[in-house]
């Protein structure tokens, strides 16, 4: 990711940074490109400074993989996790081998966690203190979470005398890739209502048609729509029809070909689509030196590099929140199904994956009899947000 210099914030950032409190709980929302994760990791510098210990968490293994680098370059102490891995370990300090209740594999029961911590059951409380939590894109998690945050910071045994833990949260209930075990804004405030509540609203990501095609999916989530981003101009994004899947790659690769000092990702629908492209676009790519990297669950994201020039990165939806790429292609369309499908879902799926790009953007399809249902869901060519090339 592009960190940006503590100069270059905006002046809505940089209050955020100055007047959010240290002794209780915060809340940050915001829409997409509003600075979260960079507001997310200059608060853990700035709790760094001040002698406190920071766990940085967040639900995807490849958003955490993407900003080590950011924390490399503010040269901070900080351990940056996947919840999970953070969750497991906090109940091993305190539990030893009693596992955590589940409801499911790596699905923790914390209604059953919570009984037993308020019923004194935990072997050693006091291990499982922290001194700041911060916690990116937090409407991915279950909202029973914070409530055991909440519980856990409020016992007498786990605290001993010293500064209830902290904790920092950042989030948009607008991004959603999946229809259950999320959070919404109210939740959360729910289990926590002494948080301090700060928005921010400027897009820094999105050039203005990118923002412009992004803000036709918002379904009217509290969190809102960012304001226009300073780069009001640049390419509006398009939808194009290829012959075959190869040439929709192809169009992929000539970009990068003209554009070698930028980022480029392709996010597919599933793993099926994600092994075609993968199969089509490596000899493609190859061809002129371009790398070809991919992500799906089950991958070590430590593999991944975002920081290589001339590489394009193919991911699944579910896997693409929090990151960034100048050039985002949504290829083969007519794998997205509609019929049946939870309409506001589906406009949030969009709202994350279009404002991913920061200046282009680009749709297709291939290799269809008849036109992909989800072009009923894109806006027509009369509104003139995308400029269809079929």
């Amino acid at each position: 990711m592009r960190l940006p210099r503590r100069s270059e914030l905006s002046d809505q950032q940089e209050d955020f940074l100055m007047e959010a409190p240290f002794d209780r709980p915060v809340l940050c929302v915001g829409p997409p490109g509003t600075g979260k994760t960079v507001l997310a990791l200059y608060r853990g510098a700035l709790l760094n400074k001040k002698g406190d210990s920071v766990d940085l968490i967040m639900h995807s293994k490849l958003l955490n993989r993407y900003v080590e680098r950011s924390i490399e370059e503010l040269d901070m102490d900080i351990g940056s996790k996947t919840w999970h891995s953070w969750v497991y370990s906090l109940w091993g300090k305190g539990n030893g081998r009693s596992k955590l209740p589940e409801l499911e594999q790596f699905l923790p029961d914390f209604m059953k966690a919570v009984g037993m911590v308020i019923a004194e059951k935990l072997v050693k409380p006091e291990s499982m203190y922290w001194d700041h939590l911060i916690v990116d894109e937090g409407q991915d998690f279950p909202k029973e979470f914070y409530l055991f945050l909440t519980v856990l910071r409020k016992q007498e045994k786990i605290v001993l005398g010293r500064l209830p833990p902290g904790i920092t949260i950042f989030a948009d209930e607008n991004q959603r890739m999946e229809e259950t075990r999320n959070s919404t804004i109210r939740e959360i405030l729910s289990y926590m209502p002494e948080a301090a509540k700060y928005e921010v609203t400027a897009n820094y990501r999105n050039s203005g048609p990118i923002a412009k095609l992004a803000s036709f999916f918002y379904v009217g989530m509290s969190t809102g729509i960012p304001d226009t981003p300073k780069n009001v101009h640049g390419l509006m994004p398009q939808i194009r029809r290829f012959d075959s899947l190869k040439e929709e790659l192809q169009s992929v690769v000539n970009w990068l070909h003209n554009n070698d000092d930028l980022s480029v990702g392709i996010i597919v629908p599933n793993r099926k689509v994600q092994t075609n492209i993968i199969s089509i676009i490596n000899a493609l790519a190859a061809k002129i030196g371009l790398k070809v990297q991919k992500y799906s669950s089950g991958t070590d994201a430590n593999t991944i590099d975002f920081y290589t020039n001339r590489t394009i990165t193919v991911v699944c939806d579910k896997s693409c929140k929090g990151l960034e790429f100048d050039g985002v292609f949504i290829p083969q369309l007519q794998c997205y199904k509609t019929d049946g499908a939870n309409e506001d879902f589906f406009k949030m799926k969009m709202y994350v994956m279009v404002s991913r790009a920061r200046s282009y953007l680009q749709f297709s399809y291939s290799e269809c009899s008849e036109k992909p249902q989800v072009l009923k869901m894109l806006p027509t060519p009369e509104q003139e947000i995308i400029k269809w090339r079929i």
